[in-house]
């Protein structure tokens, strides 16, 4: 044997040996069942497809998830089922809900299962499984001489509460009223307290008039005197922030400067205690209720102002 025949020998016999070491560290996975459950398929219908894959119980792998395109079907929903595990190795299995808008006659999928090994993820495919598209239509006939199927009857749709939309309506709602708040909320507060004072006011003014043209009657007049006396002092001690309801005269006198409430008193207190009524009594209750008025428009002002 020549020496070039030695060189191409030994070129033969390295090659060999390589070549059986790279195919022994590449594995040769089995390849997952995949099936469609039904042999035919309509537009617009859900079909399930059902992915199975048996292997080493220490091996991790993954089936396609929702961002995986399953053309030429689209997703409807996954149902994965638990690992079973037996002396041949463990099997995992999910079934697709898959839905078709396409109208091929055929239409076919094969799906992958991703396996994890120390370098990377490998993947591989199930055979190849089709169904067959189940036309309503006859494909041979003549379109524009079909007479389309007419079906007017009322679906009652349930009425639901958008719980989102209320929310969103209450929080908007809320975020406006603070915003208002913040901006006008002195002058609001202060509109308020004129509001309430002023139906005070109207509410002392209605009910002291009615007890003063109650002096018309000659059984009940002095205990509407009365009644109207004792609003009064209330109502001044509101505005005046002091217990004039126990106050003597004299010490009301000391609080309100006003010479025309001297005489006012004084023939208000003969009329309770000693029943001499005259018209000098009206006029007394009369200046009782100028003078509440114009205590209330001093107190307006200084709010107003305020």
């Amino acid at each position: 044997m020549t020496l070039k025949s030695l060189k191409y020998l030994f070129i033969i016999l390295l090659t060999t040996v390589i070549y059986q070491k790279t195919n022994a560290q590449i594995p040769s996975w089995t390849p997952p069942k995949g099936k469609f459950l039904n042999d035919s398929v309509k537009v617009g219908l859900p079909v399930k497809y059902a992915l199975s894959y048996r292997h080493k119980a220490t091996a991790d792998i993954f089936f396609p998830d929702s961002s995986y395109n399953f053309a030429p079907f689209e997703l409807v929903k996954r149902e994965y089922f638990n690992t079973t595990t037996d002396k041949n190795g463990s099997l995992d299995s999910v079934v697709y809900t898959l839905i078709s808008f396409e109208v091929t006659p055929v239409q076919e999928l094969s799906l992958p299962v991703y396996v994890r090994t120390k370098r990377d993820c490998t993947r591989v495919f199930s055979p190849m499984d089709y169904v067959v598209l189940n036309s309503v239509i006859n494909p041979k006939a003549n379109i524009d001489t079909l007479s389309l199927k007419k079906d007017t009857r009322l679906v009652l749709i349930k009425q639901q509460t958008n719980f989102s939309l209320i929310f969103l309506i209450i929080i908007g709602v809320l975020a406006l009223s603070g915003v208002i708040f913040w901006f006008f909320g002195k002058p609001i507060k202060r509109q308020i307290r004129l509001f309430n004072f002023r139906r005070r006011y109207d509410d002392f003014q209605k009910l002291f008039q009615r007890l003063s043209r109650g002096t018309d009657d000659s059984k009940k007049r002095l205990e509407n005197i009365e009644k109207a006396v004792v609003l009064w002092k209330k109502y001044i001690e509101r505005l005046e922030n002091k217990p004039f309801t126990t106050f003597t005269t004299k010490e009301i006198l000391d609080n309100l400067k006003d010479i025309r409430l001297s005489d006012a008193l004084r023939e208000i207190d003969a009329t309770v205690y000693g029943g001499v009524y005259s018209n000098k009594t009206i006029a007394s209750l009369q200046v009782l209720q100028e003078l509440a008025d114009g205590l209330y428009r001093e107190r307006r002002t200084e709010m107003g102002i305020g």
